[in-house]
């Protein structure tokens, strides 16, 4: 699905949820938490061919395999944080919105935390040589 796509099922979920809005919040909440998901599942699809350029630039630069999926790891979580706290705000809970950021930067903590051990490890390789 190319953007021009997203973008019709976009302004076409936001129309439908202004008007569902009114007579049945419940049914907005799903519609747009429907969009958000069809929107991620084409994200996923499109970058696809960039996560596997991305992992052999990582393999010819001798990046540890390791270090490259966390990285994407990662980008994944970013995603998927920002589309689950915008559907939070969406349902008008904005304190859960808040507290899903706050597990995606915990989460982004843990996950790169092997790249700056490598970082240090390396930058400490140089500075003895």
């Amino acid at each position: 699905m190319d953007i021009i796509s997203l973008a019709g099922v976009g302004i076409i979920a936001a129309a439908l949820c202004v008007v569902l809005r009114r007579h049945s919040p419940d049914a907005a909440l799903g519609v747009s938490i429907a969009c958000g998901l069809i929107v991620l599942a084409a994200v996923v699809k499109m970058l696809a061919p960039s996560v596997e350029t991305l992992s052999a630039l990582a393999n010819s630069a001798g990046i540890s395999g390791d270090l490259a999926a966390a990285m994407l790891k990662a980008l994944a979580v970013c995603y998927i944080t920002q589309l689950s706290a915008d559907a939070c705000r969406d349902a008008g809970e904005s304190a859960i919105a808040s507290k899903l950021e706050l597990a995606g930067r915990a989460a982004l903590a843990l996950i790169t935390l092997p790249v700056f051990t490598a970082l240090a490890d390396g930058v400490t390789g140089l500075l003895n040589t």
